[in-house]
């Protein structure tokens, strides 16, 4: 019995922390965050830092940093099984050193600056509070069950690609020690926890906006419908609202008139508070976003480069890997460091679109109102606060990440490509000439007369 009800209380939650639990404590068991989520009393959760949560974060911490010292100090890595030279070599320093120093700071935020993304998590449940004042009842069970997928496709992916890598590595006869191996896929898997709390935070974020979107909407079609009937006649009449979303969000609130600025009111409220929290995550994950566009962006140009350095040369190589095999093993990296960009990009674009958005049905519901002067003064305070509560995500501050980011990375990693090409066949160029001087010396003596 006792299980039973813990289960149901585990794909029921009641409130907002705890449809979060499933991100938040696989990132505490990875010592990316010192909280979790505790159940103070029956239907009440709350987040909570731990003794163990700060002692699991620093072992988490040591150990990734003494894995990366004994791969420096050893001078070993796996890319140097399957490619050897110069700029291989630098590749790999590059990508330890930015590893070794993102995990240094990552680690370091999620502790001195735990307080910012927990107050990110409390605005979005004060948000919820508002939304019953209007009548909106959240479901969290699907957002429970949203949170549940995530990391269900994030650990799919993880166990697939360190699969696939190994495999390829083990068929071909080369073995890696242990401390190598973690080197190579620590960056990615502090990536993979990173993104899944990101995610989780802005998405939503994302699905508030586009609540509070369709309540403008609704309350324009009533605009509309009373345009249409004399107010008088309507003065009495309730109009019921239905609202709904992907995730079983619904609303079902009485509005007459005289209500509808009051409504506007706690839309400005919600609006706000969700700024709120889109501020404190782009202050918490400012960071960590730097950290894993810097990291993806260097390993898909070397990865980029040691792919077309194997398809278009046919040099005889001292590497125990096919053609396929290399090709295939970097390909996989580089994709899943570019796939873990794209959702950062594609979620933060449709955030901040939902936002803009608001602004719109703001001015579409202004246009159709014609006999509330209460009312088109509310919406025209809500039009001013949304000029100066707009959300942005930016790593640091250096680039924002939308879809822009795109277009920037693509133009840069085309011009370091280029770079690498250049430089590899500068290289080889001492060696071609010298073989033309060989060849055509013994030439040049036999026609002297």
């Amino acid at each position: 019995m006792a299980s039973s009800h813990w289960f149901r209380d585990c794909i029921n939650p009641k409130n907002f922390y705890a449809a979060q639990a499933p991100v938040l404590k696989a990132t505490f068991i990875g010592g990316l965050t010192p909280f979790t989520v505790v159940n103070r009393r029956r239907h009440d959760s709350a987040l909570e830092c731990t003794i163990f949560g700060y002692v699991n974060s620093f072992i988490h911490a040591a150990t990734f940093c003494t894995c990366y010292v004994i791969t420096l100090v050893k001078h070993e890595s796996v890319t140097a099984h399957f490619f050897d030279s110069e700029i291989s070599t630098l590749g790999d320093i590059l990508q330890i050193i930015v590893g070794l120093v993102a995990l240094i700071m990552t680690f370091g935020y999620s502790v001195f600056r735990r307080q910012t993304v927990i107050d990110a998590f409390h605005a979005l449940a004060r948000t919820d509070l508002h939304f019953k004042e209007i009548g909106v009842e959240t479901d969290y069970k699907s957002t429970l069950f949203y949170n549940y997928g995530l990391l269900f496709i994030q650990i799919t992916v993880n166990l697939a690609y360190i699969t696939i890598s190994i495999a390829i590595v083990t068929s071909s006869g080369v073995f890696i020690c242990g401390t190598t191996w973690a080197a190579f896929f620590l960056p990615f898997m502090m990536m993979t926890m990173i993104t899944s709390l990101f995610v989780c935070i802005v998405n939503q974020s994302k699905h508030r906006f586009y609540l509070l979107n369709k309540i403008l909407r609704s309350l324009q079609e009533i605009s509309v419908d009373k345009r249409r009937l004399s107010f008088d006649e309507k003065q009495n009449e309730v109009k019921i609202v239905k609202i709904q979303k992907p995730l079983n969000i619904s609303s079902v609130f009485s509005n007459t008139n005289r209500y509808m600025p009051d409504v506007i009111n706690q839309v400005a409220s919600i609006q706000s508070e969700i700024s709120d929290a889109c501020d404190h995550v782009e202050d918490y994950f400012k960071v960590q976003m730097l950290t894993i566009v810097t990291i993806s962006f260097l390993i898909s140009v070397f990865d980029s480069y040691y792919i077309l350095e194997t398809i278009f040369t046919n040099d005889s190589t001292d590497t125990p890997f096919t053609k396929v095999q290399f090709v295939t093993f970097f390909f996989c990296q580089g994709f899943i460091h570019v796939v873990g960009v794209l959702n950062i990009v594609y979620v933060n674009s449709l955030t901040i679109h939902e936002n803009k958005q608001i602004a719109v049905n703001v001015h579409k519901l202004i246009n159709v109102n014609n006999y509330d002067d209460e009312l088109t003064k509310q919406l025209t305070n809500l039009s001013l606060q949304m000029t100066h509560r707009k959300v942005a995500f930016t790593a640091y501050g250096f680039f924002k990440l939308d879809f822009t980011l795109l277009f920037t990375l693509v133009g840069a990693a085309t011009t370091y490509l280029v770079i690498l090409v250049q430089f590899s066949l500068n290289q080889s160029q001492p060696c071609n000439q010298s073989m033309i001087n060989y060849v055509t010396t013994p030439a040049n003596t036999t026609l002297s007369p």
